[in-house]
């Protein structure tokens, strides 16, 4: 009777409060995670390792390209020219600066690296699990 006037949530609060606490078990996080599936299936392997492998190849596709576009555009002479004449980015550092961006394709830069990026956190997700196992064989 003592729990019968008042709402259900206050009545399971009641109840859960009474109860003795239990201190849980020293390999309880160790259980769970031995439960956890750690292993992707083999269709997600092949269909991680494709789309890998297309953005790997689509990163490299893309460096030549940006390294195309920067020799086309000058960039490349400018830099061997400043390298070889460094007076002329001490002298004039802000026009030196100013027509080495203008030569350099950003948005090709920006996607190159971007994809690239991408091609590594798809690597890093594909040996996931070889790296699980290889850490925790011993």
């Amino acid at each position: 009777m003592k729990y019968h006037n008042r709402s259900v949530e206050q009545r399971v609060e009641d109840a859960l409060r009474d109860m003795p606490r239990v201190a849980p078990a020293a390999d309880l996080s160790a259980r769970i995670i031995a439960r956890l599936p750690h292993h992707a299936t083999h269709a997600h392997r092949r269909t991680l390792g494709a789309v890998t492998l297309l953005a790997a190849l689509l990163g490299l596709a893309l460096a030549y390209q940006t390294a195309f576009d920067l020799h086309a555009n000058g960039a490349l002479d400018l830099l061997s020219y400043y390298a070889t004449q460094p007076a002329i980015v001490m002298t004039y550092p802000y026009e030196a600066f100013a027509a080495l961006a203008q030569a350099i394709p950003w948005l090709t830069v920006l996607l190159t690296g971007s994809v690239l990026c991408l091609a590594l956190v798809l690597v890093y997700r594909l040996t996931a699990d070889a790296r699980f196992e290889f850490l925790h064989r011993a």
